[in-house]
C-alpha cells in the first residue's frame, strides 16, 4: 500500500466516524436559545453564513469595525462593536475572517464585550464535504502527491484533504505568499504578471522582494474599485500597468461579479461587464515577455492557463498559481501547465489555517 492511500485510509475511517458532525453538533447546543451575531461583513462573510444556514444555525446580524447599514448578501442588519455591547452583551460573536481576528478580538476587548466569541478556525467543521463527494478526485490527488517534488509539498496536499474533509486546521508557512525564496530567487529583469491584483498588495511585496529592482509589473484586475486602490498604492513605483480586466484564455468580454473585494471574479451571473485577456494574446505585440506569473482569480485559473499555453512553452516563466478554489486544481492545473511544457518540476506551499491560499509553485530547472 503507498503512503497516499494509507493516508486516505486514516481519512475515510475519521470520516466514517462523523467527527465533524460531532463537532458541529457541540457548536449548535452552545447556539441554541441565543443571540448569534458574524464578526466581520466583508470577504468571507457571505460563505460563513452560508454554511451556517445549511446545518439551520440562527444569525440574527452582522457586526463590523468598518461597515454599517444592511448586509448587501443577506439583507440582514450590520451594526458596530459599541451598538453590539450596548444591545447585544450576552450574544455568541462567531468571527468570520482569519486575516482580521486578532484585529476584531481586541476591538471587542476595548468596548468590554461580555458575550462568548468563537474565532475563524473553530468553525471550520462548518466547511466541510462529504468524504463521497470527495471520491471522484482521488486518482488525481494520487498523481499530484507523486508529482510535487517534496515531502513538504507531499503533507499540505494531505492537510488540505483533511481540511476539506475533516474540518483539520492547517499549518501556513511563514513566509510571504507567492515567494519563496528556497524554490526560487528574483532577479533584476523580471516582467512580473500579477493575475488578481487586487489593491496592489501582491505586487508591492514583489518590489520588496526585488528591492525595487525590476523590468515591468503588469497587473490584471477585473474590479475598478480595487484598481484604484492599487493605481494608489503603487502610484509611487515605475514600470507598472494595470490592465482593468480578467486573465482568460483569450481576449473578449465575460460578465464579473463586482464589489465582493478579494472575491470579485469573472461568472455568468455577474452584475458588470468585463474585460478578458489571455496572456498570449496580451503579450504578442509587446518586446517583454513574463519572466514570473502569479495567479489568484477566484477559481479561473484553469482558463488562464490554456490563454498562456505558448509562453508557457516558449519562454518557461516561474510560476505561483492559486490551486485551492475547486477541488480538482491541486491536480488539474499542473497537469494543464505539463502539457504545455513537460519540464516544469512542482512544490506546493500553503498560507492559512484551512484549505484557502495553497499556491502550486512551477519552475523549469
Amino acid at each position: 500500500m503507498n503512503e497516499f492511500i494509507a493516508y486516505m485510509d486514516e481519512i475515510k475511517k475519521a470520516c466514517q466516524a462523523k467527527e465533524p458532525e460531532k463537532r458541529r453538533e457541540e457548536l449548535k447546543k452552545e447556539w441554541l436559545n441565543k443571540e448569534n451575531f458574524l464578526y466581520g461583513a466583508g470577504t468571507l462573510s457571505g460563505f460563513v453564513k452560508k454554511h451556517l444556514d445549511k446545518y439551520d444555525v440562527k444569525i440574527g446580524g452582522f457586526a463590523d469595525t468598518f461597515l454599517s447599514g444592511v448586509h448587501k448578501l443577506t439583507g440582514l442588519p450590520i451594526i458596530s462593536a459599541k451598538e453590539l455591547k450596548a444591545e447585544h452583551d450576552d450574544a455568541a460573536v462567531i468571527v468570520t475572517s482569519e486575516l482580521h481576528g486578532k484585529s476584531i478580538l481586541k476591538t471587542l476587548a476595548d468596548v468590554d464585550f461580555k458575550g462568548k466569541i468563537y474565532n475563524f478556525d473553530e468553525l471550520l467543521c462548518f466547511y466541510v464535504i462529504p468524504y463521497d463527494e470527495f471520491l471522484p478526485h482521488i486518482e488525481g490527488y494520487s498523481w499530484a502527491y507523486d508529482t510535487y517534488t517534496d515531502q513538504i509539498s507531499r503533507k499540505v496536499l494531505m492537510d488540505s484533504v483533511k481540511s476539506r474533509l475533516l474540518g483539520a486546521e492547517m499549518t501556513p508557512s511563514m513566509r510571504p505568499q507567492y515567494f519563496e525564496p528556497d524554490i526560487f530567487t528574483l532577479n533584476r529583469d523580471e516582467v512580473f504578471v500579477d493575475g488578481g491584483c487586487f489593491i496592489g498588495d501582491t505586487a508591492e511585496e514583489f518590489i520588496r522582494q526585488t528591492k525595487g529592482h525590476y523590468r515591468h509589473i503588469y497587473g490584471f484586475e477585473p474590479d475598478e474599485n480595487n484598481i484604484k486602490k492599487a493605481k494608489a498604492n503603487l502610484s509611487a513605483y515605475p514600470n507598472i500597468d494595470i490592465a482593468k480586466g480578467g486573465l482568460w484564455h483569450m481576449n473578449n468580454t465575460l460578465r464579473f461579479v463586482s464589489g465582493a473585494f478579494g472575491n470579485s471574479r469573472l461568472s455568468e451571473e455577474g452584475d458588470e461587464i468585463a474585460a478578458t485577456y489571455g496572456i498570449d494574446d496580451f503579450f504578442s505585440d509587446k518586446e517583454e515577455v513574463p519572466t514570473f506569473i502569479k495567479m489568484d482569480i477566484e477559481g479561473a485559473e484553469h482558463m488562464a492557463i490554456d490563454g498562456a499555453g505558448n509562453t508557457l512553452k516558449n519562454h518557461a516563466p516561474k510560476l505561483a498559481i492559486c490551486v485551492y478554489h475547486k477541488l480538482e486544481d491541486m491536480y488539474d492545473i499542473p497537469k494543464r501547465i505539463l502539457y504545455y511544457n513537460p519540464n516544469y518540476k512542482f512544490t506546493l506551499r500553503h498560507y492559512s489555517h484551512w484549505y484557502a491560499e495553497s499556491v502550486c509553485y512551477g519552475v523549469c530547472k
